[in-house]
């Protein structure tokens, strides 16, 4: 038997597929399943809470006590408990705290909260990422990757196939098979596209976004808002999506969705409904007992009406002649004590463990390299498929790489014209050449400052998943932007030198000495890129150890001039240090610049020199290393 997938040009779909991936039945009867072989470590995990509570200080804006700090709630007491293989909506105005919740019991919430999460009767241990997924309200994706490699990519980090010959086959088959669950196999090959490339529409995104939470073996997927923004025909394709997932894999489907149409909403079995001020619980069960449960309570939605409209309308606050508290008070007093006992069932029945679902599931899902840990495959693995990404996406962003090596061959070609033939000339005049292009190539890494923030959000979205550790994601970086910026450097170099009239037998160690600052400072605003919450205020960040670097440069400021209590400066500069060497070396008899900027040209002092350009190396990107694993993190 096979899934009928939808499939078509855009949005709407309009050729039926068949893909094998076991017995589906249709959406009513929901618990009639043969899961394929594959899939045997699905539809075997429930979920359950209890007391789940969030508050947050605020300040009071007037009153003799005005800014005291107090305790605003933002989340009362909740509880609930959802079956495996469910399709559960979490309803609510705005403001009401479905978000927190739904961050809370995915254990995305990055700030403190009261209550507990159960997976399978236990508590939630390390490995719970590995079992479960979270998808975003905003999609982001490389806009250069392609709909195939982005649910690829996914399944390469959490799902172990080994290095068998048919590898690769084998996981393009079951790629293959998501995509047709999702609609999404006529765009396989299409670029995701953004604002300057085009790409597939934002329901296509919304679906490949939601295919790559589903694609790595999750047992339950967390959805924030899957359906914001898009029309009502794409919002119904992306439910149908996850419905279908759910039906033929008995994945579990926790979303937060904003007043569904009739249609949609009736493919949803479960409905946590809540009101604000603060997030209290109205109702808690079968999204079809729903308007019988609001009808015994007084308030009918009639058959002409959109349910969950009228649901919203009775327990909005703001609207007048509302019964929000009534039937939170309702809710409390009945339903709330049924919900209490369906979680202490789920806590006594219990279940597998995550590390005991990871064992037994087999193919597709497996665990990577015998080691149960955060991360599902190895560190060479997550190198590797890093690497292959990053790489794909430099080669095929061309407009990136023309703009980098003709902003290099241009900024080479003005300063090299500014100091034409300046090698004829006394060496003192040499030496604002020499300062220049040293300059140019710290300068150079701001403007790659907003690709490298950009980088970063999609790293801190992925990393926050457990695809991969901030060790790998840094080594690929080293490896792909710094080959990328020392290229683009010794472009601006070579063109710089062969205009200025010095010697070629001096290049080699004015290169040496440059490239060695270069990296220095490449690994410097590596720490910028972790530390500057945008792009916009990169260089505030940067400015205050760009200004020291280049003031204190050996020759603007140096040990002849620099006052004793700054002389330090001199010690940290790392254009210092090559400013000495350079000059030194270039001209090793011209005493008089030596006396005159007190630079030492012993053999102890080049070494001290090297020590220092590498120590500082190392020490910045081990620095930026720490930056990007814990500043900017996405806060929820």
């Amino acid at each position: 038997m096979g899934l009928v997938a939808m499939r078509g040009n855009g949005d709407v779909p309009h050729v039926v597929e068949m893909v094998d991936v076991g017995v589906v039945t249709d959406v009513g009867s929901h618990h009639a399943r043969n899961p394929n072989p594959l899939s045997t470590s699905y539809a075997q995990s429930n979920l359950a809470f209890r007391d789940v509570r969030f508050e947050i200080s605020v300040r009071k804006g007037r009153g003799i006590k005005s800014g005291e700090k107090v305790r605003q709630v933002i989340l009362a007491p909740i509880s609930g408990a959802f079956d495996a293989g469910h399709m559960i909506a979490l309803i609510g105005p705005s403001g009401c705290g479905k978000t927190t919740l739904l961050d809370i019991i995915a254990g995305k919430k990055t700030a403190p909260y009261d209550g507990e999460v159960f997976l399978n009767g236990r508590p939630r241990d390390k490995l719970y990422s590995r079992v479960t997924s979270y998808v975003p309200q905003q999609d982001v994706t490389p806009s250069y990757c392609t709909v195939s490699e982005v649910v690829e990519f996914n399944h390469r980090l959490r799902v172990d196939l080994g290095d068998s010959p048919g590898e690769t086959n084998e996981r393009r088959r079951i790629c293959d098979e998501v995509l047709g669950n999702f609609g999404l196999l006529s765009v396989k090959d299409q670029l995701i596209g953004d604002a300057y490339i085009r790409g597939i529409s934002g329901g296509q995104k919304r679906r490949t976004t939601l295919a790559r939470g589903f694609i790595g073996g999750a047992q339950i997927v967390f959805a924030d808002e899957p359906t914001s923004g898009l029309s009502a025909t794409d919002a119904e394709l992306c439910v149908r999506a996850m419905r279908t997932a759910s039906e033929s894999k008995g994945v579990t489907f926790v979303v937060v969705i904003h007043q569904p149409r009739v249609e949609v909403a009736a493919m949803f079995d479960h409905l946590l409904l809540m009101t604000s001020s603060p997030g209290r619980v109205v109702y808690n069960g079968p999204f079809k007992d729903a308007a019988g449960y609001f009808t015994a309570a007084g308030h009918s939605p009639g058959k002409v009406v959109n349910p969950t409209d009228y649901f919203l309308d009775v327990i909005t606050p703001d609207i007048a002649g509302n019964a929000a508290d009534a039937m939170v008070e309702l809710y409390l007093n009945g339903q709330a004590k049924e919900v209490e006992l369906a979680v202490q069932k789920h806590i006594e029945t219990g279940g597998k463990s995550p590390i005991e679902t990871l064992i037994s599931a087999g193919p597709p899902l497996k665990v990577g390299n015998g080691h149960i840990g955060i991360h599902s495959v190895s560190f060479k693995t997550q190198i590797k498929t890093l690497t292959k990404r990053r790489l794909t996406l430099t080669l095929r962003d061309t407009r990136q790489l023309k703009t980098r090596f003709t902003m290099a061959s241009l900024q080479g070609l003005i300063v090299g014209l500014a100091f034409l033939d300046i090698g004829k000339k006394l060496p003192v005049q040499q030496l604002s050449f020499l300062f220049m292009l040293l300059q140019i190539g710290a300068l150079s890494n701001m403007a790659v400052m907003p690709e490298m923030i950009a980088q970063r959000l999609v790293f801190k979205f992925e990393n926050s998943d457990g695809l991969y550790s901030t060790a790998a994601a840094v080594v690929v970086d080293t490896i792909v932007n710094n080959s990328l910026a020392v290229t683009g450097n010794l472009v601006t170099t070579i063109i710089m030198f062969s205009l200025s009239g010095l010697s070629w037998s001096s290049f080699g160690m004015l290169y040496f000495w440059s490239l060695i600052y270069f990296v220095v400072m490449v690994n410097y605003f590596k720490i910028i890129g972790a530390v500057a919450p945008t792009h916009a205020e990169s260089l505030q960040v940067a400015m205050p150890g760009l200004m020291l670097f280049i003031l204190f440069n050996n020759f603007f400021v140096n040990q002849a001039t620099a006052p004793l209590f700054m002389r330090w400066a001199l010690y940290v500069s790392p254009m210092a240090w090559t400013t000495e060497q350079i000059i030194t070396g270039l001209y090793p008899d011209n005493e008089d610049l030596k006396i005159f900027y007190g630079y030492d040209d012993s053999g102890g002092q080049t070494a001290t020199a090297l020590g220092v350009l590498v120590g500082e190396a190392v020490l910045f990107q081990c620095i930026s290393r720490v930056c990007l694993a814990r500043m900017n993190n996405i806060q929820r």
